[in-house]
């Protein structure tokens, strides 16, 4: 039997991991081994660790890393400690492969540990840009320390193969946030209102999610104010705002977030939906906000029209569906005023996704079984040279 680790961090890459850590569980050739860290283990987060248990994920390790300190420096610090404890379980649980998703600073130190360690690493959704953000660099270094890549779209694919890796390591499977809009079972309009005690679920809503732009130095809390009188301007739009994640600066938004969300009283602020909740909540939404990659993989996806702001998911690929636009509050009010039209809501439900068809997790567990189906003595690989022109310098 293969064991295989998956490490998960936050509540965003566990909602992308579900599917496939459930047929990694399901699986009579896989020994799961699953680490829950970061976030996930933060009543100032929603505590999301309750969200695994609830799947039915009741032994796996607990991996408490420092992340009371959203400073860079702090960001830095934890990413030592996460590498520091991650060494030693897998030390203790020798895996005969680590799976991780993302670009997160905690994912970086499992992949640096396993890349030391002699651990094959497979890798899923590399190959993206995100120029506002510290983890484009990040994403780009699990690539390097990894044997196996899974990316959610041609585009990136061949990013991926152009940074060196063989291309039978490379495999086009889709990201796995399309497989849960198509897949999950989510729930009815009215009962989604009764589990949240929100009221205005029933009429005009939005789904809104903002995190500090990480490559941006103290740029969070004007651009945050920016999008809060824009939303203003929309006295019959009702709000759900999810908090932004243990990045460095998120501590700031979520204050100012829970300030706000107090004087209105058709806005609700949490700290986290979980999956389910979260993509019954824009199924019926009129747009999604924000500059999470939410608004850019399954909104799309789920044909509700998304305001990407700012530069953190600057480099994407973006479906029609994704209004592009500076964070500042004129800017954002004409980018919801368009998404709004009844033109542009008609034909958000006829756009085509390009990250797959649902089938995710399948593609992923049939190469992961095939790759531990070989020996692999040793992680050395060649870099992949592509013979093309450089252009004029």
């Amino acid at each position: 039997m293969h064991k295989v680790c998956v490490v998960t961090g936050t509540r965003a890459d566990y909602g992308l991991l579900r599917q496939l850590l459930i047929k990694l569980k399901n699986n009579i050739n896989i020994d799961l081994q699953l680490v829950v860290t970061g976030s996930h283990l933060s009543d100032k987060f929603g505590n999301t660790q309750q969200e695994i248990q609830n799947d039915g994920f009741d032994h796996y390790i607990k991996m408490p890393i420092p992340i009371e300190d959203d400073s860079k420096k702090g960001m830095a610090n934890a990413t030592g400690v996460a590498m520091q404890k991650i060494s030693d379980i897998f030390a203790q649980m020798q895996p005969n492969l680590v799976v991780v998703l993302g670009d997160r600073f905690e994912i970086l130190a499992v992949a640096i540990a396993a890349h030391m360690l002699g651990i094959p690493v497979a890798h899923i959704s590399g190959g993206d840009v995100t120029e506002g953000a510290v983890d484009d660099a990040i994403r780009h270094c699990i690539t390097k320390m990894s044997c196996l890549h899974f990316p959610g779209c041609e585009q990136s694919r061949n990013r991926i193969i152009q940074m060196g890796e063989h291309p039978d390591t490379v495999f086009n499977v889709g990201e796995p946030g399309v497989e849960n809009c198509l897949n999950l079972d989510l729930m009815e309009r009215d009962e989604l209102g009764k589990n949240l005690n929100f009221e205005y679920i029933n009429g005009n809503y939005s789904v809104v999610t903002f995190h500090p732009v990480t490559m941006e130095n103290n740029t969070a809390q004007q651009q945050l104010y920016e999008l809060i009188n824009a939303m203003k301007q929309f006295s019959d739009m009702a709000y759900i705002v999810t908090l932004a994640n243990a990045d460095a600066g998120g501590r700031l938004i979520n204050d100012i977030w829970l300030q706000e969300g107090k004087k209105h009283n058709n806005w609700l602020v949490v700290p986290s939906l979980g999956v389910k909740r979260y993509l019954s909540a824009v199924k019926y939404a009129k747009l999604v906000i924000g500059n999470s990659s939410s608004g850019v993989v399954e909104a799309p996806s789920m044909k509700i029209p998304t305001i990407n702001i700012g530069d953190r998911q600057k480099g994407r690929m973006m479906a029609e569906s994704v209004i592009c636009c500076e964070p500042k509050y004129e800017d954002i009010t004409n980018a919801m005023k368009k998404a709004l039209t009844d033109d542009f809501q008609e034909n958000t439900k006829y756009i085509k996704s390009p990250f797959g068809d649902g089938t995710t997790s399948k593609l992923i567990i049939n190469h992961i079984l095939d790759f531990l189906g070989h020996s692999h003595d040793t992680q050395k690989k060649s870099f992949y040279d592509i013979d093309f022109p450089m252009g004029d310098r």
